[in-house]
């Protein structure tokens, strides 16, 4: 079903003093502003969230939501790990068969713990007993994709490198970005401490708070971009239980079936919003996403194909690595970065004639893939 999106909002990303609330509430106020709408026009509401139980105590946001604002129409809270801004996203727009307006809202505050908490919350995402208890955290099981993308199509560190070095520059140009104002080198990345070989600390997305809103709706006068195809899929939660440790099966059926849905190829999509929480996953995303075929990936990196200017530009908020990755609020936020570059309101990021995006959003370590594909309104 087609769905337009009438308004957007977002906070700035990082290390931030708002709770969780009062990030939710800035979002979801700028988003309606955006629209021109008020809460009273709105039908029902998805909210996005991983780690409100374990970072912050509190679930049943749909109800906090309420408490804000007084709404007492269907809301419904959404967590599938990373993915659940782009799955709620999804749900958002099944929804406008039965609703004439339909809000979607992720929030995560994950700063306010320690880093070790913060980072035994965020592996919940994983596979517990097959992954975990072997010692494949996140860190470690992105690092297996690397070494085995190397070994088999000769893709190397350099590549991770540009990788990261472009998203900073994207996020230099977006003042939400979590890293915004920062100055990262080639050397500051290559000299950055290892995490886990061959990923180093300017490899990974960092810990993130923030929260970002999309209005949907039936009617295309307010509209601002239109949604023509939204995909879901799902694989197994541990690397273990997969045949292929360079490609992500979800995520290419996924796209497949949103290419399909939209009735477009890859070589119809102008910029694209990645799932990046390492540098790897948005190399491989090229290959999945069939921008590139298996293995040439790296060719879209050492021609700058996806940079800011290029063929086909890639993350040009700066992407999870760079604008920031508050978990439930990511898959709302890439979609928020492609209306407004649809809509010409991107600023100094503004990719020139852009009338075709696509976004997408991973769980895990790919258990869950959620695409859409954004268009502009002519």
């Amino acid at each position: 079903m087609t769905a337009f999106i009438t308004g957007t909002g977002k906070t700035k990303f990082g290390v931030l003093s708002e709770s969780l609330s009062q990030l939710l509430q800035k979002a979801v106020d700028e988003c309606l502003e955006n629209a021109g709408r008020t809460i009273n026009d709105v039908d029902a509401v998805y909210l996005a969230n991983f780690l409100g139980g374990p970072q912050e105590s509190q679930l049943h946001l749909n109800a906090l939501f309420s408490s804000i604002y007084g709404f007492e129409k269907p809301a419904l809270r959404v967590e599938a790990a990373c993915a659940s801004g782009a799955v709620a996203l999804n749900q958002g727009i099944a929804a406008l068969q039965k609703f004439d307006r339909v809000l979607v809202v992720g929030v995560e505050k994950l700063s306010g713990t320690d880093s070790k908490t913060a980072s035994s919350s965020i592996a919940m995402a994983g596979g517990r007993i097959l992954d975990q208890q072997n010692g494949i955290i996140f860190p470690a099981a992105y690092a297996l994709l690397a070494q085995q993308h190397f070994l088999r199509y000769g893709s190397s560190i350099d590549d991770l490198t540009l990788i990261s070095l472009k998203n900073h520059a994207n996020a230099n140009l977006n003042p939400k970005a979590h890293f915004y104002s920062k100055n990262v080198t080639r050397e500051m990345i290559e000299q950055s401490p290892l995490v886990s070989t061959p990923l180093r600390l300017f490899d990974c997305s960092p810990i993130s708070d923030g929260a970002a809103a999309v209005l949907l709706e039936k009617d295309a006068g307010r509209a601002r971009a239109r949604v023509s195809a939204s995909q879901l899929r799902t694989d197994t939660i541990s690397l273990i239980e997969r045949n292929d440790l360079t490609s992500f099966k979800a995520v290419r059926q996924a796209a497949a079936a949103a290419y399909a849905e939209a009735g477009i190829t890859p070589a119809d999509v102008d910029l694209a919003e990645v799932h990046d929480c390492f540098t790897i996953a948005e190399l491989v995303a090229y290959e999945d996403l069939g921008f590139a075929s298996a293995g040439e990936g790296k060719q879209l990196v050492r021609s700058h194909a996806t940079e800011l200017n290029g063929a086909l530009p890639v993350n040009t908020d700066g992407g999870l690595k760079a604008d920031g990755h508050p978990i439930g609020a990511t898959g709302v936020a890439q979609a928020v970065e492609l209306t407004l570059q649809l809509s010409r309101e991107a600023g100094k990021r503004q990719v020139d004639g852009a009338k075709t995006g696509l976004c997408h959003n991973v769980g895990g370590i790919g258990g869950t893939a959620a695409i859409q594909v954004l268009e502009a309104v002519e």
